[in-house]
């Protein structure tokens, strides 16, 4: 088992999958700064989703939808690498206070997912 971390997006227009990082060094962080400035509009915004994959098995999606933000995580424990992980800057500014401020968790009962309500 194994493989190398990548993040896919795919695109609003026609269902595409594209590649927005590869050989990722930590998939995590780059993964919730990639979140949270989706759900901000400050990038991905030609994209309806998130995933992150380690080699061809799926660890992550997210999605926007009617003002949600589900995150699916591949089990419990990968929910709560998302939990622990320190957004990382990119090309954009830390944006995870302006996050909180904007997105509020919502109680789930599932341990695999995080879910944020827009304000």
């Amino acid at each position: 088992m194994g493989g190398k971390y990548s993040m896919f997006g795919r695109q609003k227009n026609n269902d595409a999958y594209v590649l927005i990082e590869r050989d990722m060094a930590a998939p995590f962080i780059s993964f919730k700064h990639s979140v949270v400035s989706y759900a901000m509009d400050k990038k991905h915004t030609n994209l309806k989703s998130l995933y992150v994959y380690r080699g061809y098995f799926r660890e992550a999606k997210a999605i926007v939808n009617n003002g949600y933000l589900e995150i699916t995580f591949q089990s419990s424990k990968h929910a709560e690498k998302w939990d622990s992980a320190e957004e990382s800057v990119h090309d954009i500014a830390w944006l995870f206070r302006d996050f909180m401020r904007s997105w509020k968790p919502v109680n789930t009962d599932y341990s695999y997912m995080r879910v944020y309500q827009k304000n």
